[in-house]
């Protein structure tokens, strides 16, 4: 396959971006907007200027571990949305910890529970706080119904920032977009609140919350650090891959997560003129992590990699190294030599503590 079509160093215009001020003025520009108008849609605001927080109960000892829970609502032109916060009981109110906002999606709340459950596996709470983390967890329901509720974009964040759905057209922002922006106002309180290392936040996501993940990284440049669970097509794998049994363009699109535009390319997929390695070349020079499943194969855990392979060198422009990983992956094995991470674990479409570890690992090098 011929992937210096869509060379993310070479700019529309046939010109070779060889200067980080030459990426960041011109070709990041470029990518962003291409990415935008085909795929995650427009938004009509960004940050609104009547927020408020409020920090509506606190809990220490969180159901007997040493974790504290903050309940908090975000309000904006008439619209609140909930989320939580958990913080190490031995630092609360001496000083500030990093923090992982996890964007969780309605399946893995249903099937997990982790916010009442801070000892389950698929975010384990009580081992985040353990390793003196902060963890904010967002449910996207708090922000925007799911497609299986068929909004229309008549509910949650949509409702409070485009009220009026006549003005909507096939480059207007989607779910996943409209996720993302929940998490960049989780993100506006987080700067507000004294237990919190602020510039010190990962958005971390896994399956549709790892697209979200990777698109609020790449919109909301505070993040510094995003990690992607089995993202998948239109999140971290890339779209023109050829793996037997991999999601397409057309398969993903029976749900209302993209923009009008990118449904012109259900079965036109070559001509789409960006694919997902761009959209990681973005979050450059910030530290990525992308993680696969061997058995998922539906989210193309080679096409993940493949991504991860195609940005590398933007990293590298900023004098970084990008993914370095063997040609044959080794399965757990953490592959965090470069500025991005990458490792593929066993079993099928799954986050757990294991992956956590890694992750946190990995954060290490970079959030304290």
């Amino acid at each position: 396959m011929d992937y210096s079509r869509l060379d993310p160093l070479i700019s529309i215009s046939g010109e070779k971006i060889e200067t980080v001020s030459d990426w960041e003025t011109f070709r990041r520009e470029e990518i962003m907007v291409l990415l935008s108008n085909f795929i995650y849609g427009v938004r009509p605001m960004e940050k609104p200027d009547d927020m408020t927080f409020t920090v509506d109960k606190i809990q220490e000892n969180y159901m007997g571990f040493p974790i504290v829970r903050k309940d908090i609502t975000i309000s904006f032109l008439g619209f609140s949305m909930e989320f939580q916060l958990f913080l190490p009981q031995a630092t609360y109110k001496k000083k500030p910890v990093p923090v992982f906002l996890h964007v969780l999606n309605e399946t893995s709340m249903l099937k997990y529970d982790p916010i009442n459950t801070p000892d389950n596996t698929f975010l384990p709470i009580a081992e985040i706080t353990k390793r003196g983390y902060g963890c904010a967890v967002m449910s996207t329901l708090n922000v925007s119904p799911d497609w299986t509720h068929r909004p229309e974009f008549k509910k949650g964040v949509f409702r409070a920032v485009q009220p009026d759905v006549s003005r909507r057209d096939n480059r207007s922002w989607a779910t996943i977009s409209g996720w993302a922006y929940g998490a960049s106002r989780v993100m506006d309180y987080l700067e507000t609140d004294g237990d919190v290392e602020h510039t010190k936040v990962a958005i971390v996501g896994h399956s549709r919350a790892g697209k979200t993940a990777l698109w609020g990284a790449a919109t909301d440049e505070r993040f510094a650090l995003s990690i992607s669970n089995d993202s998948g097509c239109s999140g971290a794998a890339y779209t023109r891959g050829i793996t037997e049994g991999r999601e397409h363009i057309k398969d993903i699109n029976i749900s209302n997560w993209f923009c009008g535009n990118y449904h012109n390319f259900d079965d036109r997929e070559e001509m789409l003129p960006c694919d997902q390695h761009m959209l990681l070349a973005a979050i450059a020079p910030r530290p990525l992590y992308v993680k696969s499943n061997v058995e998922d194969v539906w989210a193309g855990p080679d096409e993940e990699l493949l991504s991860c392979r195609l940005a590398s060198p933007v990293y590298e422009l900023y004098g970084l190294k990008g993914v370095v990983a063997d040609e044959k992956i080794e399965i757990n094995k953490p592959y965090h030599e470069g500025t991005i991470a990458y490792h593929r674990a066993p079993g099928d479409h799954n986050l757990d503590a294991n992956d956590w570890s890694m992750f946190m690992d990995f954060a290490d090098k970079y959030l304290k």
